[in-house]
């Protein structure tokens, strides 16, 4: 069941009601201002839930996610409840304050109405956390080809979060003060890498480097676990403008295993199992992307020995970083922010040993 933007609808249809519930109270009062009056302001309580943790080993490993199917998920509505007020007022306001408040009322309503009014004209019905991933196996007629909703947009720092999920290791040149210009996703690779020149294997990860290095769209702000040669790259970048061009290397085994996907620079094949969910730190759903198609394998292989009504074979879908990237920036698909990124595990584990040194 697809939750992000239909339950951000309703709370929002909601919060419009109550106020124009007030706004109603205000313009009645407006026209009676010596006679006593009784009135109701509504006011809804919403439970929410927060959002993910920094990465580490324990949480980042698929082997220690709890995997379902996600054709019956157990996922949380939000909660709402609502009391009613009762005052005395021996007088309200005047008539033109009561317009005046109503007018600005009724436009924060239909603001929030427009949106809506857009999500309901462009949403399928039969949507499921399937249909939350862009993939490189859609057909030109799929059903959700012209979607997009603000309610599914993700904000940068939401973005930025997800990317911080993936570690990414790089060389450390000139004596420890400047990042080399390939960026990998695979800690073997990179130590490969390193034998053939004077690097030192380090590890950040990928929300510092993908948009100010790689993209070279938007700044992160560096914080005290940003390294050294990653913040001497970005003031480079940001004050002169350097043309320096930073890569993303996938794994070597996952340019064999999307051998027949064609990729842009900077961009990176990622795996998506039909049917496979995992339960996010939140309780709600989400659905892995992959960067190595045996990590996807190994997940549906678990997730098979608890359920006799999944096929033997796994259908694997696949898609690109940057596709990914786009459609959260865009809200071209429902449910787009429960889609989470995961790295190798056996690198995961090797990057928590390196910053742990």
């Amino acid at each position: 069941r697809v939750v992000s933007a239909a339950t951000m609808a309703n709370s929002k249809a909601l919060l419009s009601t109550a106020i124009l519930v007030s706004a109603v109270v205000a313009v009645t009062e407006g026209f009676a201002p010596i006679i006593p009056q009784k009135h109701l302001s509504a006011i809804t309580h919403h439970d929410g839930v927060s959002s993910f943790a920094f990465p580490t080993a324990s949480t980042t490993t698929t082997a220690n996610k709890n995997s379902f199917d996600y054709h019956n998920p157990n996922s949380k509505g939000i909660r709402e409840t609502t009391k009613l007020y009762m005052s005395d007022e021996k007088q309200g306001p005047s008539l033109v304050t009561a317009v005046f408040i109503s007018a600005v009322l009724l436009f924060f309503i239909a603001s929030l109405f427009l949106p809506l009014l857009d999500f309901a004209t462009n949403a399928p019905r039969d949507t499921n956390l399937a249909d939350s991933v862009i993939t490189r196996q859609d057909d030109t007629g799929n059903k959700l080809k012209n979607y997009q909703s603000k309610f599914d947009e993700l904000s940068p720092a939401k973005i930025q979060e997800k990317l911080s999920n993936l570690p990414v290791f790089y060389l450390s040149v000139s004596d420890g003060t400047s990042l080399g210009d390939k960026i990998y996703l695979s800690f073997n690779d990179a130590e490969s890498a390193a034998k053939s020149s004077e690097g030192v294997v380090k590890v950040t990860t990928l929300d510092q480097v993908m948009y100010p290095l790689i993209l070279k769209r938007e700044a992160t702000k560096t914080t005290n676990k940003t390294p050294a040669e990653v913040k001497n790259a970005k003031q480079s970048v940001e004050s002169d403008g350097s043309s320096k061009s930073y890569s993303l290397i996938p794994a070597t085994t996952a340019i064999n295993d999307a051998k027949d996907m064609t990729l842009k620079d900077g961009d990176i094949p990622l795996f998506v199992v039909e049917r496979l969910a995992f339960a996010g730190n939140d309780g709600r759903p989400e659905v892995p992307l992959f960067t190595e198609k045996g990590d996807a394998l190994t997940s549906y292989e678990r997730l098979q020995m608890g359920s006799s009504t999944l096929p033997k074979e796994p259908s694997i879908r696949t898609t690109s970083l940057l596709d990914v990237l786009e459609s959260m920036e865009k809200g071209t698909r429902p449910a787009v922010g429960q889609l989470q990124l995961y790295g190798n595990a056996d690198d995961v584990l090797k990057a928590d040993e390196i910053l742990s040194r």
